[in-house]
C-alpha cells in the first residue's frame, strides 16, 4: 500500500514503513497510514534518499537495519523516547549528521545510546520535555565528541593492535540503564580538555552551563573556570555562533580575577572587536564596543596647577 509517499504493509496491528518515495530534503513521517499507527521503519526505510531532516512519530517503536543507510546528506533527527528497538548500521554512509531532538517523558528513558553509538562524528543532542502547557522546553544540550578506531600491524608477527581516539566514547559511556548520567558527563571533561581544542572543549562547557540539568556545584565550577581561563579563545570561537557568544559575554564579559582584573585584556578586546568586523557582524561589534566600555572606561586627563 502506498499513501502519501510512503509504501507500507501492515504488520502487528500497526503499519511498517518499507519505502519512503522521494521524502525532499524535510521528511514528517506521520502518526498513522492507512488508518493504522506507524510503530515500524522496516530495514533500509529511508535508505539512498536526500533528506537532510527527518521527523519520526511518536507512534514509532521500532527502526530496522540500515534504516538511514547512505543518507548523505542527513543532518538533523527528531524522535520520541517511545521508540526503542534500532536495528543496526542505521547511520551506515551517513557522514554529515550533527543535530538529535529527543522528545523525552518525565523517567528520561530513550534508546539515545543505540543512536549515538552509530554516530562516530561530533553529534550535539537536544533533549526535550513537557513543559506542562501544551508545549516543549529544552531541559539539556550535550555533545558527544567524535572517535574512531585505528588498528596497527605490529610486523613481523602480523598481530594487530586496537586503539580508540578521541574522547567520543568515554562520553557515550554515560548513557546508562537509559538515561544520560549528567554526573559521568560532566566528570569526563578531564578527558576533553586534554584531548581536544578549546572550541570543542568550550561547546561543552557552554552547553552543560546554559542548560544545567542535574549539573552539580564541583562540575559548575569546573566548566566556569576552564571558560575564563580561556576566554579571549572561547569568544573567538563562538563569533559566529550568536547564541553562545552573546551567553558567554552576558554571564562572563565583565568577570575580573582576585586581583580585580578583567580576565579579557584590553588588546584582547580589541583583537575581538577587529575580527567581528572582518566577519561583519555589526550586532556582536556594537555588544564588544559597549563592553570595552564598561571594562576600561576612558580615564579623565588630570591637570596640576
Amino acid at each position: 500500500m502506498i499513501e502519501n509517499g510512503f509504501e507500507f504493509v501492515e504488520k502487528n496491528g500497526g503499519a511498517s514503513i518499507i519505502r519512503v518515495l522521494d521524502p525532499g530534503a524535510v521528511c514528517v513521517v506521520p502518526d498513522t497510514l492507512g488508518g493504522l499507527p506507524v510503530t515500524e521503519l522496516a530495514d533500509r526505510a529511508f535508505a539512498r534518499t536526500d533528506i537532510r531532516e527527518v521527523y519520526l512519530p511518536k507512534t514509532l517503536r521500532r527502526i530496522g537495519r540500515y534504516g538511514f543507510y547512505n543518507c548523505e546528506k542527513l543532518h538533523t533527527l527528531h524522535f520520541y523516547a517511545e521508540t526503542r528497538e534500532i536495528g543496526g548500521g542505521i547511520f551506515n554512509g551517513c557522514r554529515k549528521i550533527r543535530e538529535i531532538y529527543i522528545h523525552l517523558d518525565t523517567d528520561e528513558k530513550s534508546a539515545l545510546r543505540d543512536f549515538v553509538t552509530e554516530i562516530t562524528d561530533r553529534v550535539t543532542v537536544h533533549s526535550m520535555i513537557s513543559d506542562g502547557q501544551g508545549g516543549e522546553k529544552e531541559i539539556s544540550r550535550v555533545v558527544f565528541p567524535e572517535f574512531y578506531d585505528e588498528s596497527i600491524e605490529n610486523s613481523p608477527a602480523r598481530n594487530l593492535s586496537f586503539s580508540i581516539h578521541g574522547s567520543g566514547q568515554k562520553y557515550r559511556y554515560c548513557i546508562i540503564d537509559k538515561k544520560i548520567q549528567y554526573d559521568k558527563y560532566d566528570k569526563v571533561f578531564f578527558w576533553e580538555e586534554i584531548e581536544e581544542k578549546v572550541s570543542d572543549a568550550a561547546e561543552i562547557a557552554i552547553n552543560r552551563l546554559m542548560f544545567p540539568h542535574c549539573l552539580t556545584a564541583s562540575a559548575k565550577d569546573k566548566y566556569e573556570e576552564y571558560l575564563l581561563g580561556n576566554l579571549h579563545k572561547v569568544l573567538l570561537a563562538n563569533l559566529t555562533n550568536g547564541e553562545n557568544f552573546r551567553w558567554v559575554v552576558n554571564q562572563y564579559g565583565e568577570r575580573r580575577n582576585e586581583q580585580a582584573t578583567p580576565y579579557l585584556t584590553e588588546q584582547q578586546m580589541d583583537d575581538l572587536i577587529t575580527e567581528s568586523s572582518k566577519h561583519k557582524l555589526p550586532e556582536i561589534s556594537g555588544m564588544l564596543l559597549d563592553l570595552k566600555r564598561r571594562l576600561y572606561p576612558n580615564k579623565k586627563k588630570k591637570f596640576e596647577f
